[in-house]
């Protein structure tokens, strides 16, 4: 096992490969657990846990059985999604349907069994960001522990998509050791994980009129010239412009043709196009993305090319020459 130390931002990670499965159970960061191997044959597991904060997002791996006691880290939920799952699954001491989030509070012992060789996402959120991300995007306020969440079921197929999005984002963090964990990276971690998880939950929102909406769309449009250098997650723009994920969606999809995060996405792209076209002495791709919001300088490249129909680098050689 190998454990990073944590910088400013409280960023950790553990990595380990276990044929005992106590070991395996204590490895982990902030957790209380315990596991008991359940079924035969020699128990081989593996961990990787990326801690932020109180944001986790973690991958267990058994080859046996585990029936797994304890409780999330205190003032948290704990929500899995399998990648693999070789037998049934069981939570909150309840048998767990096909496409179904697995999900259990720090109050109550997770009662989690798998009855086979499993692989497991798992994701741990504060209730403090889920209570602002509800509010937000659903106008409710958090979650009701009481209310085990059976409507949250989507296809199989569906379920094991988002499986795989949060092991390539932490596939991502973990092997980016020369990324700093800032605290706009660490923002933008945390909404993909959110909306990952908490978009499975159907909104009994009521959509504004088409004023309203109007309005809106003219006040998103404010408040993403005002920052297109720090851009702002759905939940933040929810909470700028006054308006409710369904309305925000409508408001821009009516005015734009677009939704938010695609239309935020391109004025970015154009805004960079800008810096590229018009270079300041010193100006670098790398530098022009950073400085909007674009962390993965491989995948901006790819979207920048897509929008443009020429790489950023072509861009900027093209200004240079001409000056």
């Amino acid at each position: 096992m190998t454990a990073s130390h944590p910088d400013e931002q409280r960023s950790q990670i553990v990595q380990g490969r276990f044929d005992d499965i106590d070991a395996l159970a204590d490895a982990a960061l902030d957790w209380d657990q315990e596991y008991h191997q359940i079924g035969r044959g020699r128990f081989h597991g593996e961990l990787t846990q990326l801690v932020l904060g109180q944001v986790q997002l973690n991958r267990e791996q058994w080859e046996t059985g585990v029936l797994q006691s304890g409780a999330a880290p205190e003032g948290t939920w704990v929500f899995g999604l399998p990648l693999r799952a070789d037998g049934p699954l069981h939570v909150r001491r309840q048998p767990v349907r096909d496409g179904e989030l697995l999900a259990a509070t720090s109050s109550d012992d997770v009662g989690f069994v798998a009855e086979g060789a499993t692989d497991l996402m798992i994701v741990v959120l504060p209730n403090s960001l889920i209570n602002r991300w509800m509010r937000a995007r659903r106008g409710i306020d958090g979650i009701d522990a009481d209310l085990p969440p059976r409507h949250w079921v989507v296809s199989s197929l569906e379920m094991a998509r988002r499986s795989r999005l949060l092991f390539t984002l932490q596939n991502e963090l973990v092997n980016s050791g020369d990324a700093e964990m800032t605290s706009r990276l660490i923002a933008h971690v945390e909404a993909r994980i959110s909306e990952t998880i908490f978009d499975l939950i159907p909104s009994a929102e009521t959509v504004e009129s088409l004023p309203s909406r109007a309005r809106i769309a003219r006040e998103v449009l404010r408040v993403l010239h005002d920052r297109l250098d720090d851009p702002p997650t759905v939940t933040a723009l929810c909470e700028d412009v006054g308006a409710r994920e369904r309305t925000l969606y409508l408001s821009c999809v009516e005015a734009f043709g677009r939704p938010p995060a695609q239309l935020l996405l391109e004025l970015r792209l154009n805004a960079v196009r800008r810096a590229l076209a018009s270079p300041a002495l010193g100006t670098t791709v790398t530098g022009a993305a950073s400085r909007f919001g674009f962390t993965h300088l491989g995948r901006f490249s790819s979207m920048y090319a897509r929008q443009f129909g020429e790489l950023p680098s072509a861009t900027l050689a093209e200004s240079l020459g001409s000056n």
